[in-house]
């Protein structure tokens, strides 16, 4: 073979291999353009302000549709108490503020994110089963709670979970002194049966009382007279 042919031959597989290369690479591209077009997120226009207006026109204005019994049923707790901790967690943490997102649009107000932690925490409900009634994104609602308890934890800890004092032990005898007559004990050992409504077919027997009929969940706590939950 002249040197001729031999630099022919070395020059079509060079050509052979560019072709290749330019094959694969316009393959890959098209594989990445029709992968990211898959990902794409399908945004949600949520009206999120008007769930906002629907929860304290329900719950929280002067004239409010639900207010006394069914607040403290739906929310476990009497009204006031809950607006203290929403404002307590607001001030605590920023997550809870309302922010305005790049294009001008407000977000979730600190009663939105709030109240999908309460509900929660009160029904068991998985959190993009906040969606319909909340407007609220299921990321959103669990950052939410799990944002709400840490929140709770680290500002009423130092105060509700702490060990009692020489000064509130005398506070605690004194106080059963004066209304039975004797120092007594400390507090008050109670349960709650809460009714397990997901409970598994399988734990029904471990879980059911006949006096109850259903399966619960025991809440024990020891709390003084000055306590509340």
């Amino acid at each position: 073979m002249s040197s001729s042919e031999e630099f022919q031959t070395i020059f079509d597989a060079d050509v052979a291999c560019v072709q290749m290369a330019e094959q694969t690479y316009d393959v890959l591209c098209n594989n990445a353009a029709a992968s990211s077009q898959r990902r794409t997120r399908r945004y949600i226009s949520r009206n999120r302000e008007e769930a906002s207006q629907r929860l304290e026109q329900d719950y929280f204005e002067e004239n409010a549709t639900y207010q006394g019994y069914y607040f403290r049923r739906r929310f476990r707790m009497f009204k006031g108490l809950y607006e203290r901790i929403v404002e307590d967690v607001t001030r605590e943490y920023s997550f809870f503020q309302q922010r305005y997102d790049a294009r001008g649009t407000p977000g979730f107000t600190p009663l939105q994110k709030c109240t999908a932690a309460f509900r929660q925490l009160a029904y068991d409900i998985p959190p993009d089963a906040l969606d319909e009634s909340f407007r609220m994104s299921a990321r959103i609602a669990r950052d939410s709670l799990h944002f709400f308890y840490k929140t709770v934890i680290q500002f009423y800890g130092p105060k509700y979970l702490c060990k009692p004092t020489r000064n509130d032990i005398l506070q605690l005898q004194a106080h059963h002194a004066s209304a039975h007559g004797f120092p007594g004990m400390l507090g008050s050992l109670d349960c709650l049966h809460w009714t397990w409504e997901n409970c598994p077919t399988s734990y029904h027997g471990q879980f059911t009382r006949g006096d109850h009929g259903h399966p619960t969940v025991i809440l024990e706590a020891v709390a003084s007279q000055d306590m509340w939950i």
